[in-house]
């Protein structure tokens, strides 16, 4: 059970991709885990999930980082579900019509969508109702890239990691949070981690399509501007941070040396000795 939670919130904080089982899934449609879709307890092999774009549940083994299987839920037709439902035909419009908008905004922006050897990028949108039957509705988005590069540079417009952006309607007020991880290992462990909250509003419509457009513009806004101001902070850390978190003098008493070729002598120097060369 330990080993089965822990996973699980790994995956969930992480905002774990997964491919839906072969009958089931179309080609580039992935799945996103994240703990405010689950229909389960972490406490079991296999958790139960809901997809946001498809209404359907899927099971994913969190050790394993799979999905196993894929089914539609069973609908009620009491009274909370018919009012319920009267939110979900108010929102469903315009989530179809982010849902096609953000479709095109990854394909066109991030790593390939059907999974790659460098990473996926997916989403996954969510209704919620209001206070208020037929009142205000809030729309939820979460997604981002999974990058894996080897050998290459992050591409620029690979922005986010991890992206959550609440949307209300009608007002169209929109509160989001960026957050970017990259773990660096050769010949050492580095991990950076930056997040940004986000605030902006798009104007207030009624026709979907233009709500859809004006809403993946302003993400694109956000997601630029926190790009840059990410590559910006890499570059300090790189020129100022990161030698002045070294001692002046460490306890060999010698300077530090940062030309890389040194090192890079050094290193081969000691290889060639293990391998019995003079």
């Amino acid at each position: 059970d330990l080993v089965w939670r822990a996973c699980a919130a790994h995956n969930e904080r992480n905002f774990l991709i997964v491919r839906p089982p072969t009958e089931e899934g179309e080609a580039g449609d992935l799945l996103v885990v994240h703990e405010g879709a689950r229909a389960g307890s972490r406490a079991q092999q296999q958790v139960p999930y809901k997809d946001g774009l498809t209404d359907k549940l899927f099971a994913v083994d969190h050790e394993r980082q799979e999905c196993t299987r894929m089914w539609s839920q069973q609908k009620t037709d009491d009274l909370m579900a018919q009012m319920d439902n009267i939110d979900e035909e108010i929102a469903e419009p315009f989530k179809q019509a982010l849902k096609a908008e953000l479709r095109k905004y990854v394909d066109s922006r991030y790593a390939d969508p059907g999974g790659t050897s460098t990473g996926a990028a997916a989403y996954t949108l969510y209704s919620a109702k209001g206070q208020e039957v037929g009142g205000d509705i809030e729309l939820t988005l979460l997604g981002g890239p999974e990058l894996v590069e080897d050998d290459h540079r992050i591409p620029a417009r690979a922005a986010p990691g991890l992206v959550v952006w609440h949307l209300e309607l009608p007002a169209a007020r929109m509160v989001g949070v960026l957050e970017f991880t990259s773990h660096y290992a050769e010949d050492g462990n580095v991990h950076f981690r930056r997040r940004s909250d986000r605030r902006t509003t798009v104007k207030e419509t009624t026709d979907p399509a233009k709500f859809a457009a004006e809403t993946v513009e302003a993400i694109r806004r956000e997601e630029d501007s926190f790009q840059a101001a990410t590559e910006e902070q890499c570059d300090v850390i790189c020129d100022s941070t990161l030698r002045a978190l070294r001692r002046t003098l460490p306890v060999s008493k010698e300077r530090f040396d940062w030309r890389p070729t040194r090192h890079a002598l050094v290193r081969d120097l000691k290889a060639s000795g293990k391998d019995g060369g003079s």
